[in-house]
């Protein structure tokens, strides 16, 4: 099991959307204040609704800590992103931000993800054994 510092990356998107969210508040008022409402109100209303969501999603992720599992096989690595073929017949990407675990992690392997249940952000991987050769090889169906 290697760990993928979901929760700091957590944090890090937390305090980067409260930022923003603070900004387009403070936006929003000096806008209001100086002009009669108008488009660009309207649009600074909706920034802070897409950041006020983003934060109750990132802060739900951390207090709750629930997480899902996905299983699958690596297709592809491309610099700190994965592609995994799930077993659902899915291709999805995945960042990678630890040095040492995206070293170890080849073309092929079969793997199980540990993701935060609301943002998806990737908490642990597991590299498994391959399925019994009875099962389609999901890296020759792509």
């Amino acid at each position: 099991m290697m760990n993928l510092n979901g929760n700091r990356w957590l944090i890090w998107q937390l305090g980067l959307n409260a930022v923003l969210l603070f900004l387009s508040i403070v936006i929003f008022a000096l806008h209001h204040a100086r002009f009669t409402p108008s488009s660009f109100g309207f649009l600074y209303f909706l920034a802070i609704l897409c950041y006020a969501g983003f934060v109750v999603v990132l802060i739900t992720d951390l207090i709750t800590s629930a997480t899902r599992q996905v299983q699958g096989q690596i297709v592809h690595k491309e610099g700190r992103t994965i592609h995994i073929s799930r077993t659902d017949g899915k291709l999805k990407k995945y960042k990678v931000t630890v040095p040492e675990v995206l070293q170890r992690l080849e073309k092929g392997q079969f793997v199980t993800m540990s993701l935060s249940k609301l943002a998806q952000i990737p908490h642990s991987i597991h590299i498994v054994e391959p399925p019994p050769r009875e099962h389609e090889n999901l890296l020759e169906a792509r």
